[in-house]
């Protein structure tokens, strides 16, 4: 019996066979049907460019026909003004296009939701009304006589010439966007996407990553540019609206943000079956518009929508993972961290009143304290998500402060959160790649072009990430999504992906709430496991049973100050310690039996 073909491999073959046919349209079709395929290749290509933007990176770009406005008068105005042919423009057309990626990304990507789109639709407006009152433009009449493409003395002008050009364009375009996909940004854009605080706190640098989103989606918007210049020969303001960049915009939706089959399939829809309808006069747009709300209320997520990623580690020869390398440590019980006079308010709440303490290296430190103590805001200010009101932090005897989540990742501090926040669409594997990405060296544009030196790094990137899960005990879970896993292996892997960072600081927040007491204990051995690697844990948690069990010293806050700190066994019977927990038992008996019984709970 014949094995079955490999999804991949069939995937690759109908990809194959579909390009082939679309190359081989002119063949057998008439210059009307090969127009309206450029006008589909066209809408395409911009798809791709704005999938980007929206479905890579989750952010709402209303102005995108901004970019190709000013590919496409880049192309015009070297063309007509300096004579240059259309190869000669393209680089500059990118090039420009890019920049404006950059002017409008930059100030831009710290807004949010409605407040980007109401920025990026004002950038496509201003272009617009730009290109309309710039006497070098044309004005409202545009640019004439812009010369068609040629290669090798053969003029690029007829409809099937034109058509082949810009299907080389899309497939050019569409290996590149695949590669992205693939890349390491692309899994970073997937992050923020998924949940941009949670991205920061694993190493991400998000306004960076934010911004190279609109970067590559420029670049594609200008090339489309140039190819719409070159097509028509002619350009005017009317074909950079805010419609053109709706349009744009409904293609990526109605095919699945994320998904590149999907916008593929959207462009045809938008630019192919209003043509189709031509029969129906006037009614065809009203009825096409229907068409698009029907289909959006019975397929919300698109009519391609992108497949979360299930990446599945690959196992070396042996197939038993090695340990994992432990990270830089500095001399066992040398002060690692310490905090001066740390202060954070907000507004008139003093959430934390002015903390000192020291966190030496090797130990396991757990920080204790009632609901509302400020623990967590604790965390939050070492770990840069909070900046702290006043106070001094030093790491490794330098001062610690100011700057962004990412960068303390970088210098070696990791963290979980109270509430587990991981990258539910993406697999376990990939969330714990997605923690360990920032230590790769190869450049992107090796990752794109798949050198091997970035095939290599590539590899080692895995066989660490199957070797943290494996530490954790995920190694068989490694291709389900995160968000499948039950409540206990969701708080391993985010523990994993914390790792994966190389920490020499691991903050757990409060890493065995919800979990039953098999779960308990099999979370004790695996923080003194990760001790046993060199790794420093500071420790919330609320269970008591866990925090005497494994921790070295235990510092306990109440009202956002330190009442106690020193070993298990002196907390443990601490008077204030108790009190801040339990409260005084002095009102009746019946109280104090409660108070009794609750302290001997306290004392197993």
């Amino acid at each position: 019996m014949r094995a079955p073909v490999p999804m991949p491999v069939r995937t690759t073959i109908v990809t194959v066979g579909l390009l082939a046919l679309a190359i081989a349209l002119p063949a057998f079709s008439s210059n009307y049907v090969i127009d309206v395929a450029l006008t589909i290749v066209t809408y395409s290509i911009l798809g791709l460019g704005l999938n980007i933007v929206v479905g890579y990176a989750g952010l709402l770009d209303l102005g995108y026909a901004a970019f190709f406005a000013i590919g496409a008068y880049t192309t015009a105005l070297l063309e007509t003004l300096l004579g240059f042919s259309f190869w000669e423009t393209l680089p500059f057309s990118v090039a420009f296009a890019g920049v404006s990626g950059v002017v409008i990304g930059y100030p831009t990507l710290r807004l949010r939701s409605d407040y980007l789109a109401i920025v990026t639709l004002g950038f496509g407006e201003i272009t617009r009304i730009v290109a309309t009152n710039l006497d070098i433009t044309g004005g409202p009449n545009g640019i004439y006589g812009i010369a068609s493409a040629s290669l090798f003395g053969y003029e690029i002008s007829s409809p099937r010439a034109v058509y082949e050009l810009g299907m080389a364009f899309l497939i050019v375009v569409l290996l590149f966007a695949v590669r992205l996909g693939r890349s390491r940004l692309g899994r970073a854009w997937t992050s923020i996407r998924e949940d941009e605080a949670a991205a920061e706190a694993v190493g991400v640098p998000t306004l960076r990553v934010k911004l190279l989103a609109y970067v590559m989606g420029a670049l594609i918007g200008g090339i489309a540019g140039s190819l719409f210049a070159a097509r028509f020969g002619t350009i005017d303001p009317t074909g950079f609206t805010y419609l053109q960049s709706v349009t744009i915009l409904i293609i990526v939706v109605l095919g699945g943000r994320g998904s590149i089959p999907g916008v593929i399939l959207g462009a045809i829809i938008v630019a192919g079956v209003p043509e189709l309808l031509r029969f129906l006069n006037l009614w065809r747009i009203f009825g096409f518009a229907v068409a698009l709300v029907i289909l959006m209320l019975l397929r919300p997520q698109g009519l391609w929508p992108v497949r979360a990623k299930r990446a599945m580690p690959h196992v070396g020869v042996s197939g038993v993972p090695a340990s994992p390398a432990p990270p830089v440590m500095a001399g066992a019980g040398e002060t690692l961290l310490e905090v001066r006079d740390l202060a954070c308010r907000f507004g008139g709440v003093l959430a934390v009143g002015g903390i000192s303490f020291v966190v030496r290296s090797g130990e396991i430190l757990a920080l204790i304290g009632p609901n509302g103590a400020g623990k967590t805001t604790v965390f939050n200010c070492l770990t840069g998500v909070v900046r702290a009101s006043d106070g001094r932090l030093f790491w490794c005897g330098a001062p610690l402060g100011g700057g962004a989540p990412h960068r303390n990742v970088h210098r070696g501090i990791a963290r979980t959160f109270q509430g587990i926040r991981l990258f539910g669409h993406m697999s376990a594997f990939e969330n714990v790649l997605t923690g360990m990405d920032h230590r790769l060296h190869t450049s992107l544009v090796s990752e794109l072009l798949g050198t091997p030196s970035a095939h290599a790094e590539a590899a080692e990137h895995e066989a660490q990430g199957t070797r943290w899960l494996d530490m954790v005990g995920l190694a068989a879970r490694a291709s389900e999504y995160a968000a499948d896993l039950p409540y206990g292996d969701q708080r391993r892997l985010e523990i994993a992906r914390a790792l994966a960072s190389n920490p020499r600081l691991l903050l757990l927040d409060e890493p065995a709430a919800g979990m039953n007491p098999t779960e308990k204990y099999a979370l004790m051995e695996l923080i003194r496991r990760i001790r046993a690697l060199g790794v420093t844990v500071l420790l919330i948690e609320h269970d008591m049973t866990l925090v005497m069990g494994v921790s070295d010293r235990i510092i306990v806050m109440d009202h956002g100050v330190i009442i106690a700190e020193g070993p298990p066994a002196q907390i443990q019977s601490d008077t204030r310690v108790i009190d801040a927990y339990l409260g005084t038992a002095e009102e009746d008996d019946a109280a104090g039996d409660v108070a009794s019984g609750e302290r001997s709970l306290w004392n197993s």
